[in-house]
């Protein structure tokens, strides 16, 4: 039987998924539906990089495969709202042309 994780924790971030409860430095983050679903998707996946076009039809659904400027805007709301210094993301790693990785 497989158990599934149902916390995760990186330095200061903090996921309950259980709880659906995020949280950095010990304080709550409010995350939309659509945040806290590409945050899950990234983390579920760490290390690997997902292309844009995965990420869009996951979280977006398939019509959505085209549209990067949705993910653009997310990922900069989860490194606005969860790196310590969103310029310079530890967590959140862009890679151009292809897509995004989360790294702990």
């Amino acid at each position: 039987m497989i158990i599934p994780i149902t916390r995760f924790e990186f330095g200061e971030l903090e996921i309950d998924v259980s709880a659906h409860v995020v949280k950095r430095s010990g304080e709550i983050i409010k995350l939309t539906s659509t945040e806290y679903n590409l945050l899950l998707m990234l983390v579920q996946n760490e290390g690997r990089v997902l292309t844009h076009q995965f990420l869009l039809k996951e979280i977006w659904g398939v019509g959505f495969q085209t549209v990067t400027q949705y993910l653009r805007v997310y990922i900069a709301q989860l490194r606005k709202k969860l790196e310590a210094n969103p310029n310079h993301p530890m967590h959140f790693i862009t890679e151009s042309g292809i897509g995004y990785r989360f790294q702990s």
